[in-house]
């Protein structure tokens, strides 16, 4: 058995089987010696190497985790054996290597401050003096930057041939499992793009990626070493890739197997997680640090949970809770031995990599499968789709043969239903112009007897009654033929009015009218414009039924507005009366043909219920809006808007 701080390696195989140098130290905490000084003082301390000197009590108290000290080992090796070479492995944060007095190399600079010490990882092999028997090994460590200081990991010795292989044979293999997990990622990353809603896939591709950062980050330091990250960047890398596999691992787990992982139970590790860090980003490494053995906790216990959950699911016998249960107890071997290797200072090298790249491609067989499911129920679908859709052909054509009957009846009952309409609209034409004929021959033969003076007081009163009767069918038979002639024209004679003579001369001849019920005819022409373009026949009759009717129905001794205004190159009509109003009720049917209202002319004159109908299909063919206000006995406004058709 080794003694403390001598390694007998005569006659071993270190061609073939590299020696590590696990054994007692001797150690001196608080001083940088040479292996002279080392070997004089007489009251000695040892330490465990692979250890931290802040891990086990040194001269009976507690160290502190920042410091430097000076390591010494004595190894005997045989003086004509093959060219020997030592990689002094990694140590907490910088260390200086010095072999029989001789200073071999330096990683990062040891100091005895913060201010004077540069952490770094850099894994490096020495080639060991040639033709001697006894190496005295002296390490230089300082470490103000990380919560452990020390010897980590146990130097190796061997021939430098075999060291050179098993450091390149080590990076060949970590080159290949982290490409593998980056097409992994990268597949998972392109099924993302194309299925945003599937959050599967993203968690997955973060999970490999993070991986990789992890991979390149502890062990051989690639990061450091090939792509010259600074220490700090690359154990900030370290720690958070460290924290965040845990959180999005369990948010992948927990979306391939929501229907029995409770989701109580992966939040407060993710958001454990993603806060760690957060605050190492932040936080200086010396501090941030000791969140490690926080999360190591909440990633021990969050992986018995997710291991119960998994292997109790198991026991139903589904094929993909199965693979996942191997996969995971992979990852969960993994994990603990990457807890021991920080903790207890195990040898881990690539286990960490392989376990979690058979983890990784576990959920790849799973969800490989799960594609595989879904091709066939999609091709089974597909082919359920066709056979739909065959049929509904089939039924889309049969239909589209009966639209086609059913069309072409439409297009012959419309084509009946417009000749009628032309026939129904010349048969009124004619009958109207028939009846009008005599109808003005009865209001003139009526007008030669009233002057007759023998006509008596009682005759008198028959041929008023005759006329007013004739008049009413005057009247009627106008209003049919001014909607047989609105239906019939196409189109309308645009020209200039002026705005202001023009409605002068309209209510003119309202006056005698107005005078007969005592009604005053007011005018308000405000206008600040040039002419307006539209079409003066059928404003004339527009005006004349908006004014007759607010006569008719307006009661003596009360007075009709006439408002016109032109600006904006918009012309504005309104028409107000004092006379009956119109029921609330009623109100809706006012623009309707032949319709009769409850309120009748004040003077006993006639109304044909068309006035108002003529009034809006006029309007809307001079491309105007027309609408009223009406209140029960106190009268009626109605409003017309008419634009500017000089462009038309």
């Amino acid at each position: 058995m080794a003694q403390p701080f001598v390694i007998d390696l005569r006659g071993k195989d270190l061609v073939n089987h590299p020696e590590r140098l696990s054994n007692q130290w001797q150690m001196k905490f608080g001083e940088l010696l040479s292996a002279e000084e080392m070997q004089a003082i007489t009251d000695k301390n040892f330490q465990k190497v692979p250890g931290f000197w802040n891990s086990d009590a040194y001269d009976g108290e507690k160290l502190p985790g920042t410091g430097y000290a000076t390591y010494y080992i004595k190894v005997l090796v045989d003086k004509d054996g093959p060219q020997l070479a030592i990689n002094p492995s990694i140590t907490s944060t910088a260390y200086k290597l010095f072999i029989n007095g001789i200073v071999f190399g330096e990683i990062g600079k040891v100091g005895v401050s913060k201010e004077e010490a540069e952490p770094n990882y850099i894994k490096k092999i020495y080639k060991l003096p040639e033709n001697t028997e006894e190496l005295d090994i002296v390490l230089h460590v300082s470490n103000f930057h990380y919560r452990k200081g020390g010897m980590g990991r146990a130097p190796i010795i061997g021939s430098y041939e075999a060291l050179i292989d098993n450091r390149s044979k080590k990076i060949a293999v970590l080159f290949f499992l982290m490409g593998s997990i980056f097409f992994m990622g990268l597949y998972h990353v392109g099924i993302s793009l194309f299925h945003r809603r599937d959050k599967l896939a993203i968690y997955f591709s973060l999970v490999c990626f993070l991986t990789i950062l992890r991979s390149l980050s502890v062990d051989e330091y690639l990061l450091i070493e090939y792509l010259k990250f600074p220490w700090w960047l690359s154990t900030k890398v370290e720690l958070v890739s460290f924290f965040l596999i845990l959180g999005f691992t369990i948010q992948f787990i927990y979306h391939m197997f929501p229907s029995f992982i409770p989701k109580f139970f992966t939040t407060l590790p993710y958001y454990l997680a993603v806060g760690a860090s957060i605050v190492t980003a932040i936080l200086p490494m010396l501090y941030s640090s000791y969140l490690v053995p926080v999360m190591q906790i909440t990633t021990f216990l969050t992986g018995v949970g997710l291991l119960f959950f998994i292997a109790k699911e198991s026991l139903k016998g589904d094929k993909e809770v199965l693979i996942a249960l191997i996969g995971f107890i992979f990852l969960f071997g993994v994990s603990a031995v990457e807890i021991m290797v920080h903790r207890l200072q195990l040898v881990g090298d690539l286990v960490f990599a392989f376990g979690i790249f058979i983890y990784l491609f576990s959920h790849v067989v799973i969800m490989g499968l799960r594609f595989n499911t879904t091709f066939e129920k999609n091709e089974e679908l597909g082919e359920a789709l066709q056979s739909a859709n065959k049929e509904l052909e089939a039924k889309v054509l049969a239909r589209t043969k009966q639209l086609d009957i059913k069309n072409k009846e439409l297009i012959k009952g419309n084509e009946e239903l417009k000749r009628t309409n032309e026939e129904k609209n010349g048969l009124i034409h004619i009958v109207a112009h028939d009846l009008k004929s005599p109808l003005s021959n009865n209001i003139g033969l009526i007008q030669l007897m009233r002057m007759d003076k023998d006509v008596s007081a009682e005759q008198l009163i028959y041929l008023n009654h005759l006329e007013k009767s004739n008049n009413q069918g005057m009247s009627l038979i106008n209003d049919l033929l001014v909607l047989y002639n609105l239906e019939t024209q196409k189109e309308i004679n645009i020209k200039p009015i002026e705005v202001q003579p023009y409605f002068s001369e309209v209510l003119k001849k309202y006056t005698g009218m107005a005078s007969q019920k005592q009604i005053e005819l007011r005018e308000k022409i405000d206008t600040e414009e040039g002419a307006f373009y539209t079409d003066k026949s059928l404003l004339n009759r527009i005006l004349d039924n908006l004014i007759s009717n607010a006569i008719k129905f307006s009661h003596p001794n009360t007075s009709v507005t006439v408002k016109a205004s032109l600006k904006n190159n918009k012309l504005k009509i309104s028409v107000a009366d004092k006379g009956t109003g119109i029921l609330e009720e009623e109100q809706h049917k006012i623009f309707k043909k032949f319709q009769k209202m409850s309120n009748k002319p004040t003077g006993n004159e006639s109304s044909s219920g068309l006035g108002l109908s003529i009034v809006k299909e006029l309007v809307e063919r001079l491309q105007g809006e027309v609408s009223f206000r009406s209140y029960p006995g106190k009268g009626s406004t109605f409003y017309v808007d008419l634009p500017n058709l000089k462009n038309s």
